[in-house]
């Protein structure tokens, strides 16, 4: 649900000129990190500054202050400056397009936008550099078809942070999260369907009737954020083996399985997930501050120990609570499906995004050497780039065993911690792209992405303690038996023009479900209630004449799906 899900993404306006090729491809030692070697390449290429805009909060100011940053400014004689930025993204990038004043690389994050700057002349196509660079092509040769869509021109004008990637590494799967102590005091129960959760959180409530002198509460969900309603009191429908969340949250929903686009708020499993809440709150379990919750009361509400679980885990602070010394109000994500996804047993689709719209790179006319940028994107894609700037440097932070990368203790401790890995280098490079796939050694080159070393470092005893009573080998164990990959691909491009009447007629179908998902929620007293209101609203939905918006949706996928043949 990367399109409503929070949005969380860091934004890095940089300027750049990039340098030097790479050497080989073995994966960089502190040795060969350091090593000038060839004179064509490293220092003979005069020293280069360059600024990044940054959003995030560091004590960094230069990046040959970290590991990683200076084993990449001993080989290329490079180093990066990095520049505190505050503000509303897209305004900034229009901003500067209006003034002429991007610099050399630009991040953009949303393909409108992108339009704007290809029509403005303002960035540079790659096409002509392809035939230099062998590794950046091999590494993106999914999305390159794909990154050529949104141009007019149908040149290739972008490149993409964190793709291509395996959804085993980079497994999201947000479902229900429940209180540990709440699980063991019913003997780690196995729970799947609506109703195991129902009676489950019904006797829950009654075990547990106060937490720490408060009234408990059995279900808290930010319905009020706005992804709320919107976006997760339908979605459902991404747990059984049809859907994924490739749509978005408007007025479709795509159907991965027969490649097409499908109503919203006719879809069946949705219709299920309206009717489980509206059960919910018929028995007391849903918290009725939901609808008025903004994720901080949610999350505050889990803190406290009132919230037995929680819907969508978006956040679940299980550090504060172990710091607040409960660690029994922990919570661990548990698996969730309807009862005719249980019926069909079907594959998971796990959303797997082959491109990333929101976290695009380019080359701007402002470039003064885009040659030596495309070479510094040509080595960031070789092996000796990828395990560099996601794994370090050998021997530091990962040591060689029976032809593995293995983390060290020293990486164990600082990865997970802003100030310590940012000091390493860590996540300070998003601009040359990092990877979500496992290198030739089968070990993800991002480490941390392996589920055990990531529960290794992640999970608290008590955590670990619960999956083990639950029977699991990780805390992923579940989705990646009953799950397969799901690529977004063109599926996650298409849209329709807001300002068109087709875009106004898709905003009155939100509209429409964001207002009557919540009547559907609160106002039936019984199942037959809430058929009979279903029944009804979804006669008026039909009035809207809904269809229009998902046949366009249709027809503009078939339109891309034979450009992007011809692309190929």
């Amino acid at each position: 649900m990367k399109r409503y899900r929070m949005g969380m993404i860091s934004l890095l306006l940089l300027a750049m000129v990039g340098v030097a090729a790479c050497s080989n491809n073995s994966a960089p030692s502190s040795q060969s990190a350091s090593s000038s070697g060839n004179p064509s390449t490293g220092n003979s290429k005069d020293p280069y500054v360059i600024k990044v805009l940054h959003s995030t909060a560091t004590n960094i100011k230069k990046s040959d202050e970290t590991d990683i940053g200076k084993a990449i400014k001993e080989k290329f004689n490079i180093v990066f400056e990095y520049v505190s930025f505050t503000g509303n993204e897209l305004d900034q990038m229009n901003l500067m397009l209006s003034a002429g004043n991007y610099p050399e690389i630009v991040r953009l994050s949303d393909n409108s936008v992108l339009d704007k700057y290809i029509r403005a002349g303002a960035l540079l196509p790659l096409d002509d550099y392809l035939k230099d660079t062998p590794e950046f092509k091999k590494r993106y040769e999914a999305q390159i078809p794909l990154w050529r869509l949104p141009a007019h021109d149908s040149k290739l004008y972008k490149w993409e942070n964190n793709v291509p990637t395996d959804y085993r590494n980079n497994l999201e799967a947000l479902d229900i999260a429940v209180r540990i102590d709440v699980l063991e005091k019913a003997g780690w129960p196995k729970l799947l369907s609506t109703d195991d959760y129902i009676q489950f959180l019904k006797q829950a409530m009654k075990d547990n009737p106060t937490t720490n002198g408060q009234k408990t509460i059995g279900m808290t969900i930010p319905f009020a954020e706005p992804w709320g309603i919107q976006g997760i009191s339908g979605i459902m429908y991404e747990k059984g083996g049809r859907y994924s969340t490739a749509g978005g949250n408007l007025g479709v929903i795509w159907n991965q399985v027969d490649e097409k686009y499908e109503d919203y708020m006719e879809n069946e499993y949705v219709k299920e997930n309206l009717l489980f809440f509206n059960q919910l709150y018929r028995e007391g379990i849903l918290d009725k501050d939901s609808f008025t919750d903004l994720l901080p009361q949610s999350t505050d509400k889990q803190l406290s120990g009132k919230a037995l679980s929680t819907w969508y885990p978006v956040i679940v602070d299980n550090p504060t609570a172990v710091k607040s010394g409960h660690p029994e109000w922990q919570m661990i994500n548990l698996p969730i499906r309807s009862k005719t996804q249980i019926e069909r047993n079907e594959k998971r689709q796990i959303r797997v995004e082959d491109t990333r719209s929101f976290e695009m790179y380019a080359i701007t006319k402002n470039a003064k050497h885009p040659e030596r940028i495309v070479e510094l994107l040509e080595w960031a894609a070789t092996e000796e780039g990828k395990i560099l700037l996601q794994s370090g440097i050998e021997g530091q932070h990962y040591k060689v065993e029976n032809g593995k990368r293995v983390a060290t203790e020293e990486y164990k401790n600082i990865v997970n911690d802003p100030t310590q890995s940012s000091q390493v280098g860590f996540r300070m490079f998003p601009f040359l792209g990092y990877v979500g796939t496992n290198a030739p050694d089968g070990v993800p080159y991002d480490m941390k992405m392996d589920p055990v070393l990531t529960d290794e470092m992640t999970l608290s005893p008590e955590l670990k303690n619960a999956y083990t009573q639950l029977g699991w080998t990780d805390s992923k164990q579940y989705w990646r038996e009953t799950g397969e990959a799901a690529p977004t691909g063109i599926a996650a491009t298409i849209g329709i023009d807001s300002t068109s009447d087709l875009g106004a007629l898709q905003q009155k179908m939100v509209d429409f479900r964001v207002k009557n998902s919540t009547k559907l929620i609160i106002e039936p007293k019984s199942d037959e209630d809430f058929e009979k209101l279903y029944s009804q609203t979804v006669s008026d939905y039909r009035k809207l004449e809904p269809e229009k918006v998902v046949n366009m949706y249709n027809q503009l996928y078939q339109e891309k799906l034979e450009q992007l043949k011809s692309l190929k």
